[in-house]
């Protein structure tokens, strides 16, 4: 007679856990200008200061692209 082998927690797969955000200060203030930090923000920018480092990469890379 055979055994049932008892299911270990080694043969289960294990959950999948949400991807981790960095947590913030409450109050955290932008590197350049001082104001209150973007709510997703990885770069410690406020959305202003964001946005003009994403309008800056488009004219740089536009103005590289005439170049050529």
């Amino acid at each position: 007679m055979t055994r049932k082998r008892k299911s270990s927690k080694l043969d289960e797969p294990l959950p999948l856990a949400p991807p981790k955000r960095g947590k913030r200060k409450a109050g955290t203030r932008c590197v350049v200008c001082g104001s209150e930090v973007a709510q997703f923000s990885t770069e410690e920018l406020c959305w202003v200061c964001r946005r003009l480092k994403i309008s800056a990469w488009r004219e740089a890379d536009s103005q590289n692209a005439m170049q050529e």
